[in-house]
């Protein structure tokens, strides 16, 4: 992991835009760097400050010059930004994160609109870390990164021409986290709700522990997976599971495993 600041120090916001603090908005693979920087300022207009890259193209993208130039008066945001080398770091400590994409998927998490997206991020991000999640500008979102967040968000466009830029993206996202900020207040048992939703890194612990339990007691073919996994983490997303769920879960893969090393009568 490369960081320029590290996220603990980044400038502390006012009171009213304190659940935004919690949204996360991350770039995966992004290749030009005033798209960056144009992203660093469209957050930081409607009160977001937690950039995180993965894997881009530039190493030293946030040091640019056309980086710094695009943020135009956001500069900080991009001093306080992370890089990670994938985006299984980069969700570390997230309940909750939503991929971006315009693209039909086969086995993709729940799709939603994008008010509808930020108005559950808002309620989650009033307890815990939410991510909002880009692919790049030409490939957008991997088939396996789209897998590795909980919900789907298609943002609206005209049917005649609905390409976005990065930045114009981002501004839209960042606009309706605020919108629903200022409108929502989460109800109590909300709150107690996300307190109890598994983590990012919970949830794929779980999924490498049952596909080890799968493949001991023969029911995954490790020569024709087929689309098991994705499947199982399609459930899961919609599941939206709490910690409790997942240490059940644990014991039924220990269980599996278990079974598999007995004897053979």
């Amino acid at each position: 992991m490369t960081s320029v600041a590290h996220d603990s120090i980044r400038p502390v916001a006012a009171t009213a835009d304190l659940p935004l603090q919690a949204i996360r908005i991350v770039l995966v693979g992004t290749s030009h760097p005033g798209n960056v920087g144009a992203t660093a300022r469209a957050m930081k207009v409607m009160g977001l400050s937690r950039l995180t890259l993965v894997a881009p193209r530039y190493p030293d993208v946030l040091t640019q010059p056309d980086a710094i130039a695009f943020a135009s008066g956001a500069v900080d945001v991009l001093e306080h930004a992370i890089v990670h080398a994938n985006l299984d770091a980069a969700l570390a400590d997230t309940v909750h994160a939503i991929a971006m994409s315009a693209r039909e998927r086969e086995y993709a998490p729940p799709l939603s609109t994008l008010r509808d997206a930020a108005a559950d991020a808002m309620r989650i991000a009033s307890a815990a870390e939410v991510a909002f999640v880009f692919g790049s500008e030409r490939y957008g979102l991997s088939n396996e990164d789209v897998l590795r967040c909980q919900a789907r968000c298609r943002i609206a466009t005209s049917d005649v021409y609905g390409s976005l830029n990065l930045a114009q993206a981002v501004q839209l996202v960042a606009y309706e986290c605020r919108q629903s900020a200022l409108i929502d207040r989460p109800a109590l048992r909300d709150v107690e709700t996300v307190h109890a939703a598994a983590s990012h890194e919970e949830r794929e612990a779980l999924i490498d522990h049952l596909e080890q339990g799968l493949l001991a007691i023969g029911y995954l073919d490790p020569e024709a997976p087929k689309k098991l996994m994705p499947r199982l983490r399609r459930l899961f997303a919609r599941a939206r599971l709490e910690r409790e769920e997942v240490q059940w879960l644990h014991g039924i893969a220990k269980a599996m495993l278990r079974k598999a090393e007995e004897p053979k009568p």
